[in-house]
C-alpha cells in the first residue's frame, strides 16, 4: 500500500501483537509445593469418602 508521497508504508513495529502486563501481582500467592500438597490431600479426602460412603 502506498502513502500520499508514493512511498510504501512500513508495517507497525508491534506487528499486530497485543502486549499484556507481565508484572501482575496477585493477592493470593501459592508455592508450587503447596499446590501439589493440596492436590494430594484432596485426592485422599475423595478416596476416604468413597471408601466410607461408597
Amino acid at each position: 500500500m502506498l502513502n500520499k508521497k508514493g512511498q510504501a508504508r512500513m508495517p507497525s513495529s508491534f506487528g499486530g501483537l497485543v502486549q499484556y502486563y507481565s508484572e501482575y501481582k496477585s493477592k493470593i500467592t501459592l508455592k508450587p509445593e503447596m499446590v501439589i500438597v493440596l492436590g494430594i490431600v484432596l485426592v485422599g479426602v475423595v478416596v476416604t469418602l468413597e471408601l466410607i460412603f461408597g
